[in-house]
Formats: structure tokens, C-alpha cells, sequence
């Protein structure tokens, strides 16, 4: 008897330490950085449905005027009190019900005037001022009511732009080929006159020739913190003033296409991409995140090649849902995957007008009306409220 009461106890001593092991792992992992390979679930793919991330959808028009048309949207902000988008030529600002407020800034040669193209464009971290990035590494300020303040000449080439702390800046670069450029920077820390506090390099200086310039990665704003992931590199950093803090490690393995390779035909590249080259393979584009996801565009340089996905941060799974995004099961509208995150939680897309109206009058309505009721039926009286011509849709989706 006291042989099998010690055997039990050793098997209770054994049971209990491997709980405090498996206990002590899942603390590892619910710390950063966390690893997450998608490399097995690129060619699973799993459609998913935009219930599956929200479950209201909101439409705001953006104003169509002589003053506000807009262009390709290169890039969309949503605070509070105000939607800022950029086209290929302008940056236009609109109240939060998309009525057309302002231009910032214009295209000439005087005072608060750019000759060359936006890059970029950001709003100060409380929201009274615009920042635009032009060519030629120009820096212009403006405030929140279109007034130009100052025009800075940074010392950097930088293309992308976030505001940090304590009027610091994060300037990002690209990382171009040797034979370009041989500067190594990667992010730069600096205020508006050039006092750099830190530069982080490049992960690794590519080399090929010729070379792809190569594309953006992730650069955006979560928590008060910038989140930044060089292309090339499969970490995800929280910027810091004085460190990069790793955040997650997104591995594609060997579904990655080389971040360094030259291009062979540039013409058939235009075309098709990596397809031939490097079939089935991608490189993680632009990421976005809210409260529950983050959520990844995988592209390998053909915008008809390309696959979105996202990851469950509270399960660390990994879906890969397809060359659409999510498909719009709350009222039949367009498929959706977000081109910004607004207040950390609310997922912000925008789409095209025609495609908009093509898709909802074309479609079978006693289909949709009976899967979708009212909701339907408020989207077709929005897309009668609006032609071929107007301006973008910004589409919003919360929890």
C-alpha cells in the first residue's frame, strides 16, 4: 500500500510540474514578440464573411464637387471630426459626414505650393495640424484649417511619415539597391529641423541589378505606438525613441519570394509579376490592426495575384481568406478589407462608385432583399443617391 501511495505521489509531483511547464510556455507566448508562420495556410485558403470581424456597416460619400473630385485614392485618415484622403495629385479634407471642406495645399511655386509630388501625408498626434511629404524632400505644415505654417528641407529622402512624441518625427526609407543608392537608413527619428535623434538601418542592404524598387511594408499606428516591419524582414517592431521593440515575427518561409531579386523582363514583370518566377509565393505587403486582428495583404507584385488574410491575436491563428477580402454578408454590398483602422477598433475601407452601383443594381434584388431585408434596401436607395462620376465611398465597419 505505501509503494502504490508513493507511486501516486510521484505521478502527482510529475502530473503538477508539467502543468507549471506548459504553464511557463503559455506565458512565453502571451508576451511579445509573438512568431506566426503563414507559410502553411497561403494555399489554404477559407472565405470568410465580413459578420466574421464586424457586425455593422456604415457608408459616408465623400462629396463630389468642382473643388473636391478626387482621383485613385492612394490613401485614406478618419479621426472624430474629419476624413483626409490623398489622390495622385491632391490631399482633400472632409467633415466625418463627408462633406468636402478643403484642399491642403496646391500644386505651384509660392508660399505653401509644392511642384512635385505628395508622398505622404500625416496628422499631428493631436490632430491640429497636417503634414505633407513631397518629392524632393520637402516637408510642409499646415494647420487643421488649411493654413500653410512652414515649409522644412529634411536632410533624408524619406517616403513615409508618422508623428511620435515631443515633436519627433519617424521618417521611413526605402530600402533601395547599392547601386541607387548606397545610404543604409531604414527609419529615422528626427524633429522638423533635422535634429536626428536615431536612425535604425536597414535590415539588409540589397544588391540586385537591376532591382525592383522595392515596395512598402508595414507602417501604422496602434495603441499610441508606430508599428513598423521592413520589407524583407519577417519582424514587426513597436518603434521606440531609443529601441525597436520586436512585436510579432510573421514567418512565410518558403512561400517568400526573395527580397533581393532582379528583374529579368520589365515589361513582362508589369504584367504578371512574380508568377512566373516565383509561383505561389508572396511577400507580406501593407498590415493593419484592431483590437481583435491583424490583418495582412500578401502580394507578389501583381494586384490580380494578390491574397488577403488575417490573424487571430488572441488565438494566434492564421486564415487566409482569399483574393477579395471578406465578402460582405451584412448587407450585400462589395467584398471589404480594411485600408485604415480608425480608434484601434473600427476597420475603414473605401470603394470605387461604379463598382459600388454595377454591383448592387446588376445584382438579383428579391435575393438580396430576403437575405438582407432593410439593410439591403438602405444600400440601394444609397447607390440611387449617387452616380458613376461621384467620388469614392468610405465604408466603415465596427464590432
Amino acid at each position: 500500500m505505501k509503494k502504490i501511495l508513493v507511486c501516486l505521489l510521484i505521478l502527482s509531483s510529475c502530473i503538477s510540474r508539467d502543468n507549471r511547464i506548459q504553464q511557463q510556455e503559455d506565458l512565453v507566448k502571451s508576451e511579445p514578440p509573438y512568431t506566426i508562420s503563414l507559410e502553411k495556410e497561403i494555399d489554404n485558403i477559407k472565405p470568410a464573411g465580413l459578420s466574421e470581424v464586424g457586425s455593422s456597416i456604415t457608408y459616408i460619400p465623400l462629396e463630389t464637387n468642382d473643388r473636391s473630385l478626387l482621383k485613385d485614392l492612394k490613401k485614406i485618415i478618419v479621426t472624430d471630426s474629419y476624413i483626409v484622403v490623398r489622390d495622385a495629385d491632391n490631399v482633400l479634407m472632409f467633415d466625418s459626414a463627408g462633406q468636402f471642406l478643403r484642399q491642403i495645399g496646391r500644386k505651384g511655386q509660392g508660399p505653401g505650393e509644392y511642384s512635385m509630388v505628395i508622398v505622404d501625408y500625416c496628422l499631428s498626434s493631436e490632430f491640429n495640424k497636417i503634414y505633407l511629404l513631397v518629392e524632393s524632400s520637402k516637408f510642409m505644415e499646415f494647420d487643421i484649417e488649411g493654413k500653410w505654417l512652414n515649409t522644412y528641407k529634411l536632410d533624408s529622402d524619406p517616403t513615409r511619415i508618422l508623428p511620435l512624441e515631443d515633436e519627433l518625427f519617424v521618417f521611413n526609407c526605402r530600402n533601395l539597391p547599392e547601386y541607387i543608392s548606397p545610404i543604409d537608413q531604414s527609419l529615422i527619428i528626427s524633429d522638423l529641423n533635422n535634429n536626428i535623434q536615431k536612425v535604425y538601418k536597414n535590415y539588409h542592404k540589397r544588391n540586385s541589378r537591376p532591382a525592383l524598387v522595392n515596395p512598402f511594408s508595414a507602417f501604422y499606428t496602434y495603441q499610441g505606438n508606430i508599428i513598423f516591419r521592413e520589407y524583407g524582414c519577417d519582424t514587426l517592431f513597436k518603434v521606440k525613441k531609443d529601441d525597436l521593440m520586436p512585436y510579432y515575427i510573421l514567418s512565410l518561409g518558403n512561400k517568400e519570394i526573395p527580397p533581393d531579386f532582379p528583374i529579368i523582363d520589365g515589361r513582362k514583370f508589369v504584367e504578371i509579376g512574380c508568377r512566373d518566377e516565383y509561383p505561389g509565393k508572396y511577400y507580406l505587403q501593407l498590415i493593419f490592426e484592431n483590437t481583435d486582428n491583424l490583418y495582412v495583404n500578401l502580394d507578389n507584385f501583381n494586384d490580380a495575384d494578390r491574397m488577403y488574410g488575417f490573424i487571430n491575436k488572441h488565438s494566434h491563428t492564421v486564415k487566409i481568406i482569399g483574393k477579395d477580402g471578406f465578402q460582405n454578408d451584412i448587407d450585400g454590398g462589395l467584398p471589404f478589407f480594411p485600408k485604415f483602422v480608425y480608434n484601434d477598433s473600427i476597420l475603414v475601407d473605401y470603394v470605387n462608385a461604379f463598382d459600388l452601383r454595377a454591383h448592387v443594381l446588376n445584382g438579383n434584388a428579391s435575393e438580396m432583399r430576403r437575405l438582407y431585408g432593410q439593410k439591403y434596401d438602405d444600400l440601394v436607395k444609397l447607390v440611387n443617391s449617387i452616380d458613376d462620376e461621384s467620388n469614392p465611398i468610405v465604408v466603415m465597419i465596427k464590432k
